[in-house]
């Protein structure tokens, strides 16, 4: 269980032997260390690590190439190992209901598709969740992330669903969670300042808010 909470972090989880090599990464991590140099996020842990064994937490902004993080955490428990934790930064714009407007996802993601074909020749398999009903949406961001997702693209699936158990807070309101899962060969790192996005080997997926009505008072 331990593994497998390590392998699904979105934090990028590092392992380093004595000379610099990597023993372990996580699945965040083999992303993040495709865009950047090893040697420098080894370095970074060397030069803050605890002067005893143990474990040393500091949070500061630490920047690499595209990446940004709030902090990060450096710890060992003898002399041939040290890992290195970075925490990344989920700070995004912040929502208000004003900027949204009521939307069908399924028709927002059939017009992508439909702009796509024309344009590009990229092939789009969707998979709709049929139970998501109309939403309050930044719907011209969304179209923007998404473009700039499958900029390049040959071909990708996109699927919608409900996560279950976890919620978007807003404005001191809980609402559930709508995944856009992009299946497609990923070949840039995404971030968003609307969204949160997770980069993954095998495409991405974007966190959106179910708001049903804009003057919601629920917090269910």
């Amino acid at each position: 269980m331990f593994e497998f909470w390590c392998e699904y972090d979105i934090n990028p989880l590092i392992i380093f032997n004595q000379k610099g090599s990597i023993i372990y990464c996580n699945q965040e991590a083999e992303i993040f260390l495709s865009y950047v140099n090893k040697k420098d996020v080894f370095n970074l842990a060397i030069n803050n690590a605890p002067k005893e064994k143990g474990v040393k937490v500091e949070f500061k902004k630490v920047v690499f190439k595209d990446f940004e993080f709030n902090g990060f955490m450096v710890g060992y428990q003898n002399e041939e190992e040290i890992g290195i934790r970075l925490f990344i930064n989920t700070n995004t714009h912040q929502i208000t209901l004003e900027e949204l407007e009521k939307v069908d996802l399924a028709m927002v993601l059939d017009l992508l598709k439909e702009y796509l074909s024309l344009k590009s020749n990229t092939k789009i398999k969707l998979i709709y969740d049929t139970s998501i009903p109309q939403i309050y949406l930044n719907k011209n961001a969304l179209l923007n992330l998404l473009l700039e997702i499958l900029e390049g693209a040959k071909e990708a699936v996109l699927e919608t669903k409900i996560e279950v158990g976890e919620y978007i807070k807003i404005n001191n309101k809980k609402y559930p969670i709508i995944q856009i899962i992009i299946k497609t060969i990923p070949s840039k790192h995404i971030k968003s300042k609307y969204f949160e996005v997770i980069n993954s080997e095998y495409g991405y997926i974007i966190k959106l808010p179910l708001i049903k009505e804009a003057n919601e008072n629920s917090n269910t």
